[in-house]
């Protein structure tokens, strides 16, 4: 059975569960969240340019954000550093720390910087308007596995989770697997050491 859209979802959660009464909606926004926080690959990694004004010293991360990747000014990486050893004085900054949803930059721009940010978004939320995404398009037994187990929770079937979490791992595997294997592309990883 193909899983390529929400209609599709809905369809293969009737088949397994044999069941018209699930709140479906409800379902598959619980296995959702759980997917914001678990699931990294290398398709959900975006990039953005961030204008930061003179004597910003702080921007906001974008709503998506789950993890970040690289952030950079004028191509030089930044360095993650402790908050409290950010004294956003005047002057080129090469650390930053992330405070609940914002960056804080270590010293106030003196003057106007584009910061480029690489990040992994959060999996994009299935609906009416967005019937797909990058998950259920190239790994929809996640997203099966995910919201079956949520439905053998609120059915309240202990075999059923323990199938369907075990069915969920192993999926979670694969796309691990995968991202790991995609991000170099078969070269062999190397460090560099700088002076």
């Amino acid at each position: 059975m193909a899983l390529a859209n929400i209609v599709e979802l809905r369809a293969a959660l009737a088949d397994y569960t044999t069941r018209s009464d699930l709140p479906n909606a409800t379902l598959i926004a619980l296995a959702e969240t759980k997917f914001a926080s678990t699931v990294k690959h290398r398709l959900a990694e975006r990039y953005v340019e961030i204008p930061v004004a003179t004597g910003a010293a702080s921007f906001p991360l974008p709503v998506d954000f789950q993890e970040g990747r690289s952030l950079k000014v004028n191509h030089k990486p930044l360095t993650l550093a402790s908050i409290d050893s950010l004294n956003a004085e005047p002057g080129d900054t090469d650390q930053y720390a992330i405070v609940g949803s914002t960056v804080r930059l270590q010293s106030r721009p003196a003057a106007d910087i584009v910061v480029g940010l690489t990040y992994y978004a959060r999996v994009p939320a299935l609906s009416e308007t967005a019937p797909t995404n990058w998950l259920l398009a190239t790994f929809p037994d996640v997203y099966l596995y995910g919201v079956l187990l949520e439905y053998a929770i609120w059915a309240q079937d202990q075999d059923k989770q323990a199938a369907y979490g075990t069915l969920l791992a192993a999926a979670l595997g694969n796309l691990n697997t995968d991202h790991a294997r995609g991000s170099f592309s078969g070269s062999t990883l190397q460090t560099r050491r700088f002076a």
